[in-house]
């Protein structure tokens, strides 16, 4: 990941994170996968780098998941887009970096977990993101308000234009009467 992309995680008002996965199935079979899958993984957790690789190697060989064939990575996601139960291990800031986690259930099914870097936003950031969404709400109300004005004023003019056209054909009509007459 580059400086910017870094940059623009840090400074962002989301909790957001980056992960991978192994889905290993789902019952008792699934979580007997799972705690396989992690003591295959046990020579590797001294060096990040290796763990990440072996991690990436057995979700390419055996994951359920359709993200296996990219090695489980999941890339960066902020809160709410993951199920809960993936989401309360992976956001836990308890949560080791760089360490296998897991077995973890969801409704998909049993999980190990690879928690690569994770950004949990401040309060001040959630405040000033509150405020902006709040000014932005505002502003997109105030152009409606205008939109509504001038929708309401040009409907009076067409009005206006529609009755002097009306009453200058009623007087067109009128003299054309008289002027029949003689």
């Amino acid at each position: 990941m580059d400086a910017k992309a870094k940059l623009q995680i840090v400074n962002s008002a989301n909790d957001i994170v980056h992960a991978s996965h192994i889905l290993c199935g789902s019952g008792a079979a699934g979580k007997e996968k799972c705690l396989d899958y992690e003591e295959m993984l046990a020579p590797y957790t001294d060096a990040a780098h290796h763990l990440e690789q072996a991690f990436a190697e057995l979700a390419v060989k055996y994951s359920e998941c359709p993200t296996g064939s990219e090695g489980g990575d999941l890339g960066y996601f902020p809160r709410g887009e993951m199920a809960k139960d993936f989401e309360r291990v992976v956001f836990d800031a308890k949560t080791p970096l760089d360490a296998v986690v897991g077995p973890v259930e969801t409704r998909n099914g049993w999980h190990l977990v690879l928690v690569h870097d994770r950004h949990l936003a401040d309060d001040e950031a959630k405040e000033k993101a509150r405020l902006k969404q709040e000014a932005l709400k505002q502003e997109r109300l105030e152009r409606a308000e205008q939109q509504r004005a001038y929708q309401e004023h040009r409907e009076q003019r067409r009005r206006e234009r529609s009755m002097r056209a009306n009453l200058k054909d009623r007087e067109t009509d009128k003299h054309s009467l008289h002027h029949d007459e003689l």
